[in-house]
């Protein structure tokens, strides 16, 4: 206490202050000083706190990291192993679909060569039978009986013809659904 006596003694001499004055000044600096070490105490227990919290965290923080940490490396494993499939996947993918898109270009127009085919032989067979019905108009049983077999001369090669493209649109679907590309 020696030292806010000696700071209240150098008060004292240039001012004038009382004896009273010097205590209540002496009383407040004693409560300054309390304060203050309440408060580095609260300090210190913060501190405690926060270094307990910090050394938790970090104790959090390497388990996440221990943990993840392989996964991590098999994920980036897994994707270095998987991209070049995955490329050649996508390169089969874009193959295949070439592929079938000129085969069915290709089916189109035999498609459309086999439709004028049987619209050419529908004409024909429609001149052939009003030349035959112009000639024959007087045999009516016979031009019914002429005209049954040319229908079915013209309708056997249809049939023919529908059952074929039936067939290739069967194997089509067929090679679809058991094409390993296909979406599911």
């Amino acid at each position: 206490m020696s030292v806010p006596s000696l700071a209240a003694v150098a008060i004292l001499q240039e001012s004038g202050l009382t004896a009273h004055d010097v205590h209540l000044a002496m009383i407040f600096i004693g409560i300054i000083a309390l304060a203050l070490v309440v408060q580095a105490i609260g300090i210190l227990v913060v501190g405690s706190f926060a270094a307990r919290l910090l050394h938790r965290v970090d104790g959090i923080a390497n388990e996440v990291h221990a943990r993840t940490t392989p996964i991590i490396d098999k994920a980036n494993e897994l994707l270095h192993e998987l991209s070049p499939k995955i490329t050649s996947i996508t390169h089969n993918t874009e193959h295949i679909s070439f592929t079938v898109r000129s085969k069915v270009d290709e089916l189109g127009e035999t498609v459309s060569q086999l439709n004028e085919t049987v619209q050419g032989i529908n004409g024909l067979t429609r001149n052939h039978i009003a030349h035959v019905d112009a000639i024959v108009t007087d045999a009516l049983d016979a031009t019914e009986e002429i005209s049954a077999t040319i229908q079915e001369g013209i309708r056997t090669p249809v049939n023919q013809v529908v059952g074929i493209i039936a067939g290739v649109k069967a194997a089509i679907d067929l090679l679809i659904s058991r094409s390993p590309f296909r979406k599911r």
